[in-house]
């Protein structure tokens, strides 16, 4: 076989060239373009596109507002811890010209008030209870016998002590205090009419 036989046979064998290659369906390649709805297309991607984007700033609108929320709470919180330990440390308030004395606990035996086992403490006098509130009791003076001149003092007590003084609202009390403002375990005694009159006697009251 020659050259030009073996040409004449590959052209034979071209698909492309035989007159049996089948024509194009030009019909059905036209319904279908037409068919093709581009504007709805478009409008889907671009309703996907804003949905999406809507959807992403909600999301971080949602995330600020609870880094806002987060934030608020944190400052309220160091607020409220910063209020209460400065009640903490400053401690029950005293009027204004009271005199302030602290409750010493302890479990010794306490004999019988009298004029001689209380009058070795410099701080001495007969007060009313008016208030208890907690660990602090609040007396009004009715007779100082040894010194001082407030009418009001506030007796914080010791209250990691079991043993610390209690008092009742309403009851009459002798109370002694150290040179420091100590009040020691048998240092408030509650006292009777009788009891209030022979401490006023023994210190010319």
């Amino acid at each position: 076989m020659n050259d030009d036989e073996l040409l004449a046979r590959l052209k034979s064998a071209d698909p492309a060239l035989t007159t049996q290659a089948p024509p194009p369906d030009i019909n059905r390649l036209v319904e279908a373009t037409l068919n093709t709805d581009t504007a709805l297309q478009s409008a889907t991607a671009v309703a996907g596109t804003t949905t999406v984007g809507w959807a992403r700033r909600h999301l971080l609108g949602l995330a600020a507002a609870a880094a806002l929320l987060m934030v608020g709470g944190g400052v309220a919180g160091g607020i409220m811890a910063n209020d209460d330990h400065n009640s903490v440390a400053k401690g029950p308030s005293t009027p204004a010209g009271a005199l302030r004395l602290t409750a010493e606990g302890g479990s010794a035996k306490c004999v019988e008030p009298s004029p001689d086992t209380l009058g070795k403490y410099p701080t001495l006098f007969e007060g009313t209870v008016t208030s208890v509130n907690g660990s602090t009791t609040t007396f009004r003076v009715d007779q100082w016998l040894k010194g001082g001149d407030a009418d009001t003092v506030v007796l914080v007590s010791d209250t990691s002590i079991p043993e610390t003084l209690t008092f009742s609202e309403g009851d009459h009390y002798i109370v002694g205090a150290t040179k420091d403002g100590v009040v020691p375990p048998c240092g408030a005694n509650g006292a009777d009419a009788a009891t209030i009159r022979e401490f006023r006697q023994a210190f010319g009251k």
